[in-house]
């Protein structure tokens, strides 16, 4: 191939990678949120009555917003695909952001490493049928 086109593969290929990690980011986001307040130690309380009901709905889902209450801060994450609050303290809350600051760290070193094996030369190890693959003198 000329280096045009292998130029233009490569950045069609890092395209379509980025492409699909934001993809696979935006839907699992909240499952991902999910599990990090579990984690974190965030308590699960359903919604029973109508009136929980109706209010959880008015919420912004998918965030986690500190809520003022008698007893001080807590931290709650609505959840209405689930009919739930996920609540937590403020110790919680810096524990939560902690695990998804290691997660988004995780997620970039995976991006990295990606894209480096994206942009690999591997023509420097010859022909691909001449690798020694499947000869009749290969020991293995």
């Amino acid at each position: 191939t000329t280096p045009v086109i292998h130029s233009m593969k490569s950045i069609l290929s890092r395209c379509t990678l980025l492409s699909s990690l934001l993809l696979v980011t935006a839907c699992s986001n909240i499952g991902e949120k999910r599990t990090a307040l579990s984690a974190a130690g965030f308590q699960t309380i359903a919604a029973t009555t109508p009136s929980q009901i109706s209010h959880l709905r008015t919420m912004k889902p998918g965030k986690v917003v500190p809520l003022n209450g008698k007893k001080g801060t807590v931290y709650v994450f609505p959840d209405p695909s689930k009919g739930a609050l996920m609540v937590g303290s403020p110790a919680q809350y810096q524990q939560y952001r902690a695990i998804r600051q290691k997660q988004k760290q995780t997620d970039e070193k995976l991006l990295e490493a990606q894209s480096n094996m994206d942009a690999a030369d591997w023509n420097a190890w010859g022909p691909a049928g001449n690798w020694g693959w499947g000869v009749a003198s290969d020991p293995l």
